[in-house]
């Protein structure tokens, strides 16, 4: 069959507005899901649902196709459903500072604990001031000085009175004593060495007596205020233990907590500190509250979109003295803490960024529990702190966000993972149509409210779609990456905003995506630049013999852009047969080169089955300096060979794309829109001749999405796309003759190219016999 030319119609695909029964996005009911991924939303409730340890999910897709919206929204909605978790608290443990314990409570009953032992801690604070500087501490401690006083003016007359009778006066001031004879009619007689030893002895034994009495009022005083501390206290703790009777595990701790507060005051004022009020550590009374959920609330579904050490795990500090509890609020949850019981998003590529921290994710998986990372310290306010939590159960299930691409690798170099998320959800990169037509607008209508966008018209959904069909090279799919239509219609509607419109028409989305190539584009129009003014020699019009026009594609970050190129071979005797040039230096990637071997099976197919190949070639693209992969040009190749073979010029007016394979079908390639409009943009740049076109492969035709200007062209006769299904038929329509079909006895008539290719080759067959006699 001859190679077909596409009618315009044929080479995209619009929708029309009026099939939509709603005038803007307004009237549109918002999406609460993606109704077009119905495989993997079902496989995301299965795993969300199964509450099995080892069921964990990963969710498979491209960024931007709804990937992680509908886990958090499957998660959210299967959450709901679900008990709400305990709260969790981290108890002092004074033996052990570093490793506080774990007290679970109801839901709702973690902070009213934490606030009640707060609010003890204030109150035994108060309690402590009053039995240490309260009033009755005062009376007491008057009372007790007044018996050291009297017992003290009493002892110190009775030395007076024994110093008498020894005839001597003994006055004291403060610690001194003053011994002097009393003034008689003696008193020129100096005392004698008796009674002064006397009085000394006298003295002595007043000090010691004094000291003992002042012990014995300290002692008393202290026993005092050892009660009135106990006394505070136990009054303190009374309401307390009331207001959780019902709680045997809160009143066992409560009961703990208070003989220890008890031995701290009684050792406080066994060991005083000078004049200040005895002190009471904060981390004795009152525990850290490290997670807490509303009642009824449901599980809890945390996403961490950037995680870390202290993220997942938390993150704690130790006190100064290791002797002593740290602080409450010494730690703060992780989100493995805020999740248990619930759901954990996280993005694996971020995740693996860190290898340690995605093994230790894993262990804590593998045993259902939280576990300390050793030797792994976490980086908390400019200091390194090993972290401090307990061991406690986990129940979680973690849904992991990944690429098509990561995922595999994970499945191939990691068996725990295997073992670990055995639920896939994978998320297709496109969508049928039918269902876009009900998808896109009511994802559209989200964004719209979501983000206080201005509704768009039914010609704007329109536009969106078509754009959605360029994306996935189809007219009868859609991209499915939908996070790409959200920042058009952001756009379009910023600049329908900036001109006082109230709504996003179809207008304004061609503008928008307009702009967007044009900031893009730089690499692009600098390619053409040099494609127009012949910097890159590309022809157009005429014939040339072993010379075709190709079409790569070239990437400048996520815009990718078509470039013709030309290809050209070179014929001679020998056994080589074709020789990839790109390959010998290092420029050909593996696809390529596997497509230019091709080259040799089919023809060695068509040519060597009554005598062997006697020829070489060397082929290449001329003037690419960039490396060259994938088998988009072997076409290309192969008609350039074909053409250096049998002396048959080819078309310059014509590009050709597509793939081949051993037995001469024309395979389809990717793309396909981008190629056929960069050709066209150089034709229309050195001038429309109305025979200027691309050959595709016929089973790429679904894919034409093309633009406005290009399929206008077509419709005006100024340009051409031609579908072609083997190799007779392209280069039949690149030479103008026919292919040939050989006889029985493997021959090609004359006058055919395949006839001019046998001839060709059986002159090389005879010139290598020549060389080989003449050896």
């Amino acid at each position: 069959m001859p190679a077909r030319k596409l009618d315009s119609t044929e080479c995209h695909k619009r929708l029309s507005p009026t099939e939509f029964l709603f005038k803007t996005t307004d009237d549109v009911e918002p999406v609460s899901g993606i109704a077009a991924q119905e495989r993997a939303l079902a496989a995301l409730h299965f795993g969300l649902d199964i509450r099995h340890s080892r069921f964990h999910v990963v969710v498979v897709g491209p960024s931007g196709s709804g990937r992680t919206f509908c886990a958090r929204q499957v998660a959210r909605r299967i959450a709901s459903t679900l008990p709400t978790p305990d709260d969790i608290l981290l108890l002092p443990n004074p033996g052990r500072p570093n490793e506080p314990t774990v007290l679970t409570l109801p839901a709702g009953e973690g902070r009213p604990f934490r606030d009640a032992l707060e609010d003890l801690y204030v109150k035994l604070l108060e309690g402590i001031r009053g039995a240490t500087e309260g009033e009755r501490w005062k009376q007491t401690r008057a009372r007790v000085q007044r018996r050291v006083e009297a017992e003290e003016a009493r002892l110190e007359e009775e030395l007076k009175t024994q110093a008498k009778s020894l005839g001597l006066d003994v006055n004291r001031t403060g610690r001194e004593f003053q011994v002097a004879p009393l003034e008689t009619e003696n008193a020129s007689e100096s005392p004698s060495s008796d009674a002064l030893r006397s009085v000394t002895a006298a003295i002595d034994a007043f000090e010691e007596r004094l000291a003992s009495v002042q012990d014995e009022g300290d002692a008393e005083l202290r026993a005092a205020t050892k009660q009135f501390l106990a006394d505070a206290t136990k009054a303190c703790f009374v309401p307390v233990r009331a207001q959780f009777e019902a709680q045997p595990e809160l009143i066992a701790f409560l009961s703990e907590v208070e003989s220890l507060v008890t031995r701290q005051t009684r050792i406080l004022v066994d060991e005083p500190g000078g004049d200040e009020t005895p002190a009471l550590v904060r981390g004795v009374i009152v525990p850290t509250l490290l997670t807490e959920h509303k009642p009824g609330s449901g599980a809890p579904v945390v996403e961490v979109p950037y995680p870390t050490l202290p993220t997942l795990f938390g993150r704690s500090h130790a006190p100064p003295d290791s002797g002593t509890p740290p602080e409450p609020g010494f730690a703060v949850a992780g989100a493995l803490h805020l999740a248990n019981g619930g759901f954990l998003i996280l993005p694996a590529n971020a995740l693996l960024k860190n290898e340690a921290l995605y093994e230790q994710l894993k262990a804590c998986l593998l045993s259902a529990k939280f576990i300390v990372p050793e030797h792994n310290p976490t980086y908390y306010r400019g200091t390194t702190e090993e972290l401090m939590f307990p061991p406690m159960p986990l129940d979680l299930k973690v849904v992991l966000i990944s690429s098509a691409d990561l995922y595999q690798e994970l499945h191939e170099a990691d068996p725990e993972f295997s073992q670990l998320f055995k639920v896939q959800a994978r998320f297709d990169s496109t969508m049928p149509m039918g269902a876009a037509i009900a998808t896109y607008p009511s994802f559209l209508a989200d964004v719209v409210r979501d983000r206080r966008l201005l509704p768009l018209t039914t010609d704007a959904v329109t536009e969106l779609l078509f754009y959605g069909g360029r994306l996935a090279e189809s007219q009868r799919k859609v991209t499915a990456q939908l996070g790409l239509l959200a920042e058009v219609a952001t756009e379009a509607s910023y600049r329908a905003q900036r001109k006082k419109r109230t709504v996003v028409d179809g207008a304004e989305i061609l503008a928008a995506l307009g702009a967007a190539q044009r900031r893009s584009d730089h690499f692009r129009d600098q390619v053409h630049e040099l494609l127009a003014d012949g910097t890159i020699r590309i022809e157009v019009t005429g014939k040339r013999t072993g010379q075709v026009n190709a079409i790569s594609v070239l990437s400048d970050g996520p815009v990718t852009f078509g470039r013709p190129c030309r290809v050209t071979a070179v014929v001679y005797p020998g056994t080589e047969g074709p020789v990839n040039i790109a390959r010998e230096v290092e420029m050909s990637g593996p696809l390529h080169s596997k497509g230019v071997l091709v080259l040799s099976g089919f023809l060695s197919l068509r040519f060597a089955q009554v005598r062997p190949l006697s020829f070489g070639a060397s082929l290449v693209f001329e003037q690419t300096y960039e490396p060259v992969d994938g088998d988009s040009a072997s076409t290309s190749e192969l008609f350039a060979l074909l053409s250096a073979l049998s002396g048959y010029a080819l078309r310059q007016d014509l590009a050709v794309t597509g793939s081949v394979d051993q037995q001469g079908s024309v395979l389809p390639v990717g793309g396909l829109n981008e190629k056929i409009e960069a050709f066209y943009d150089l034709c229309a740049a050195k001038g429309l001749t109305g025979d200027q076109g691309v050959l595709i492969p016929a089973a790429n035709q679904h894919a034409l999405m093309l633009r406005s200007d290009v399929v206008e062209a077509i419709g005006r006769g100024q340009f051409h796309v031609y579908v072609i299904s083997t190799v007779e038929e392209g280069i039949e329509l690149l030479t103008g003759s026919t292919a040939g079909v050989s006889d029985d006895n493997g021959h090609y008539p004359a006058g055919t190219v395949f006839g001019a290719i046998e001839h060709r080759l059986e002159r090389f067959f005879r010139a290598m016999a020549e060389i080989g006699r003449a050896r």
